[in-house]
């Protein structure tokens, strides 16, 4: 009897560990991942390829670093907002909204800032500036 119950105890607590994991993890599938590094593109529907003219680094779905070619320049900033739908406050310069994913299934980042929207595509390059 002590074995049936052993048994049934470590069932019990095996389903609930279980359970109480997958949760977690179907949590964390359902959020969205900015972090990483983006280029930007050409264009944000009809030409997607990447204008190595300007970089994101996202780090924590919250901290945002823009690095621009032309002047060598570097802007910190922050990421608040609700899933898909973004404002980002830079240290410098106008505040931004952001939404992601833009362009149908090629999943850019898009960024306005004055009126003027502009894509961001997934890159594993950096220019030694920005990083």
């Amino acid at each position: 009897m002590k074995k049936i119950t052993f048994v049934l105890a470590f069932a019990v607590s095996a389903f609930v560990f279980h359970c109480q994991s997958g949760a977690k993890v179907g949590a964390e599938e359902g959020k969205t991942i900015l972090e990483g590094n983006w280029v930007l593109t050409s264009n944000c529907v009809t030409n997607p390829s990447p204008n190595p003219i300007a970089w994101l680094i996202i780090s924590n779905n919250r901290d945002i670093k823009s690095c621009y070619k032309k002047t060598s320049s570097v802007v910190k900033g922050q990421i608040v907002g609700k899933e898909g739908n973004y404002n980002i406050n830079w240290q410098e310069g106008p505040a931004s909204t952001a939404q992601y994913p833009v362009g149908g299934p090629l999943n850019l980042f898009g960024m306005t800032t004055e009126g003027v929207t502009v894509c961001y595509v997934r890159t594993k390059t950096l220019p030694a500036f920005c990083k």
